[in-house]
Parts: structure tokens; sequence; C-alpha cells
């Protein structure tokens, strides 16, 4: 499958981040990503970033700052500039989008990366992800969630640092 155009855009009536992707094959795929399930993927998403051999041998810090400016140099040659094509394509999952329930990444032996997307039951896809095509996924799905209600940001941080809330928490008194 050779992607065309990928869109992540947060749906307000569903709560839900909708994941759109087209092929050259003219065919489209679309998920619903939930606030629960975008926390899990965010976490597989950071962990396939550094798959690269370059960080294997750096610091926390050393790899953090590498992992910040590959991410800028790979997301300045993305194009964001186009709008999503709505053109008419073959929707081998059907036309309502799928929810997502599972996520996996793999590396193949010659350093290929692949992401798994999976409803509970039923089919998913598999996206064969180069180092570019990972750092623009993780662009617009901060993105997404930038636009959503869900008061988190995600950042590149590693471990418990890369959720944080975009308020601060009030206290709650149960009476």
């Amino acid at each position: 499958m050779n992607i065309h155009q990928i869109q992540m855009a947060y749906d307000q009536r569903q709560d839900r981040i909708m994941l759109r992707l087209s092929t050259r094959e003219q065919t489209e795929f679309r998920f619903w990503l939930t606030r629960r399930f975008v926390k899990r993927l965010w976490g597989l998403l950071l962990k396939m970033l550094e798959q690269d051999e370059s960080f294997r041998s750096l610091s926390e810090e050393a790899r953090r700052a590498l992992l910040g400016m590959q991410h800028e140099t790979f997301v300045e040659e993305g194009d964001f500039s186009k709008a999503y094509e709505n053109t008419a394509r073959d929707m081998p999952l059907g036309p309502e989008p799928v929810l997502l329930a599972t996520a996996k990444g793999k590396v193949d032996a010659k350093g290929n990366q692949t992401l798994s997307l999976h409803p509970a039951s039923g089919q998913g896809i598999d996206l064969g992800l180069n180092s570019k095509l990972l750092h623009m996924v993780v662009k617009l799905l901060r993105d997404a969630v930038s636009r959503s209600d869900w008061d988190i940001r995600i950042t590149l941080l590693s471990g418990a640092e890369q959720f944080a809330a975009t308020t601060p928490a009030t206290p709650r008194t149960l009476n």
C-alpha cells in the first residue's frame, strides 16, 4: 500500500479523532481514535521514533535533543498545506470509520517499521512507515489532540512526562 494522504481531525460531536488515510491505488481507510486509544498510541509512537539506530548509545538528554531536532527537520520537509482530497475511492473497510482498539509496532530485519492498527474484532491495516512518515504521523496526531477538548497535551518526552494537563487540575471535594 502506497500512502497518498493522511488526515487526522477532531470531531467534537463524536469526541474522537478521525484518521483518514488514502492510497495511490485509490483506496481510503477511516478510523476513530478515542482519547484512551490516543494515550496508548502515543507511547507506542514514541518508542517507534526511538528505534532509530542513532539513538541507541545516547543518554536520555541527548536522545531527547536529537529526537526534537530530527522531528523539526522532517516536519519542515512535509507539505501540510494541501487539503485532503475528497474524491471517490474504494473503501475496503466500509464508509463508516472503524473504532480502533489495538496498535502494535514492529521492526523488520532491515529496520523498516510497521504500525498495525486494528479494531477489537475485524480487519485493520498495517502501515509501513519510514522515519519521515512516522514523524509526519506524530505531528498530525499532536495537532489533532491540540484541537480537541481533552485537556491533554502530548509531547515528545518519554515516560510519565509525555502527557501534561493543559489546565491545572482543580481539587475535588466529596460531600
